[in-house]
């Protein structure tokens, strides 16, 4: 497309502009297509111009959130009624009909826009402070006084325990009910969801190493459990050495292998980029990919492709980076949807995790 800022438009809307697509660089898409290859492609300066529907608000934020940053013309046929106008013009939004506008003044107009914003000048975005990773505590101290404040509130913990390397994740919630040992170095693990967690664990998990979670003050610590006895519907585990500090708040999930999760990430200035979801959660996933290019504290278009032909739209902060194999990198990526979408993902979460425990319980019979 080189550097000219570029027209995007709906195969409808050029229709009725009577535009040939010689006027300016252009593209003329379905609005389906356009949209996607737009938040593929697009270039902070280009302009687009979009039929008006009932969701357009959403799709200008995808579309700002790619760092598309030229105005964007809302085209109609119709009258269009809306009560903020001017909230929307400061966000570069402009409304035109064709009851006010006639044919030649809007081509007249978006051909004025497009030969501004070729002297727009895109700054450079400022470069973010990586923020230097928590360091686990390692202090008594600190360790101790936690678990006695878990304890007092009845908080509930989250655990989590793969069986076999064969066999997904499972994850439950539990109480500490009491601390036990010399100087309490040990914790009794009671009133665990699903209940039949401690059966499984004594068939396929003995000595198994349990990691958990707890959020305080939304503070997520993290913790391993080395397991000393498990009897009576309880678990008793040693006080772990350490606690880490991080941003987990949900229970994952690990997709089946037999109906793999995707997610497409659009970089700036890059192709998409698209990778299977190495687990799950209400608030992100963990993935690996080849693709080093995804920086650490930045936010990006994503798409995230679930079960049923199910794809959700929304933005992933890149919470994680790390290293992986052969020059792969991990990532883990914080999700934001829309509400009526996010219902989508928690449904399948759910689902997930009652499938796990079902698979998980039929070998153990």
């Amino acid at each position: 497309m080189g550097d000219a800022p570029v027209v995007w438009i709906t195969r409808e809307n050029a229709g009725d502009l009577g535009l040939r697509g010689n006027e300016f660089p252009v593209r003329i898409l379905e609005i389906k297509s356009l949209i996607l290859e737009l938040l593929k492609e697009g270039s902070p300066k280009d302009i687009v111009v979009l039929p008006f529907f009932r969701n357009f608000g959403e799709v200008v934020g995808h579309i700002r959130g790619r760092g598309i940053l030229g105005p964007i013309i809302i085209y109609t046929a119709d009258k269009i009624m809306q009560m903020s106008l001017m909230d929307y013009a400061a966000q570069g939004i402009v409304f035109l009909d064709s009851s006010r506008f006639d044919r030649l003044m809007v081509l007249g107009f978006i051909t004025f826009l497009q030969k501004q914003q070729e002297l727009v000048r895109i700054p450079e975005p400022p470069e973010k402070k990586a923020r230097p990773p928590d360091k686990p505590s390692q202090d008594p101290e600190i360790i101790r006084p936690l678990f006695r404040r878990i304890l007092k509130h009845r908080a509930k913990i989250m655990l989590t325990c793969q069986f076999r390397e064969d066999l997904p994740t499972l994850t439950v919630t539990c109480d500490i009910i009491q601390m036990v040992g010399e100087v309490e170095t040990k914790l009794v693990l009671d009133n665990f969801s699903p209940e039949e967690f401690v059966g499984l664990y004594n068939q396929l998990g003995r000595g198994k190493t349990l990691s958990g979670f707890f959020i305080e003050d939304e503070e997520t610590m993290g913790f391993d459990f080395s397991v000393d006895s498990c009897r009576m519907g309880k678990i008793t585990v040693f006080l772990p050495g350490s606690i880490y500090f991080q941003k987990r708040k949900f229970f994952r999930v690990e997709p089946d292998p037999k109906e793999p999760v995707n997610i497409h990430v659009l970089p700036l200035g890059h192709q998409t980029v698209s990778a299977f979801v190495r687990d799950i959660s209400e608030g992100g996933v963990g993935l690996v990919s080849p693709y080093t290019g995804l920086e650490k504290n930045q936010i990006y278009p994503v798409a995230l492709a679930l079960l049923s032909n199910r794809t959700l739209l929304g933005t992933g902060e890149v919470m994680f980076k790390g290293s992986g194999k052969e020059r792969a990198c991990t990532y883990g990526i914080s999700l934001k949807f829309h509400p009526s979408d996010h219902q989508y993902l928690q449904h399948y979460v759910f689902k997930r995790q009652a499938g796990i425990l079902a698979a998980i319980r039929d070998l153990a019979l």
